[in-house]
């Protein structure tokens, strides 16, 4: 079973996706993996996810961020990163992924990001 919940909405051509729960090894990489796969093969590249309410991240779920960052980028998108958590801040810091991600503290800012369609 799967211990972590993505809740899908859009905003303009962006979407963002809230996580909820653990993005670890076979509890929440797989659910992400397929949601973003299926978001970039309907062709919405432009991808904020939400990751306050993520209680925990492990290498797996670093793994998973770092693939699907790939698969937006790949088709001409982005996948951008709003308010980790301190530990998720932390992980990123430490792997040097925060030099790769961006990341917002605001959804608006994070939406604006992307520029107009």
């Amino acid at each position: 079973m799967a211990s972590i919940s993505i809740t899908e909405r859009r905003v303009g051509d962006v979407t963002i996706l809230e996580l909820d729960g653990r993005l670890v090894l076979e509890e929440g990489e797989i659910p992400l993996r397929d949601c973003v796969d299926r978001l970039v093969a309907e062709g919405h590249t432009r991808i904020v996810l939400d990751l306050r309410r993520v209680t925990r991240l492990d290498s797996a779920g670093i793994g998973m961020l770092v693939c699907k960052y790939m698969t937006a980028l790949r088709r001409g998108g982005a996948l951008k990163l709003l308010q980790p958590t301190m530990k998720a801040e932390e992980l990123l810091h430490i792997t040097r992924l925060s030099t790769v991600f961006e990341v917002f503290k605001s959804e608006d800012e994070a939406v604006r990001s992307f520029g107009t369609a």
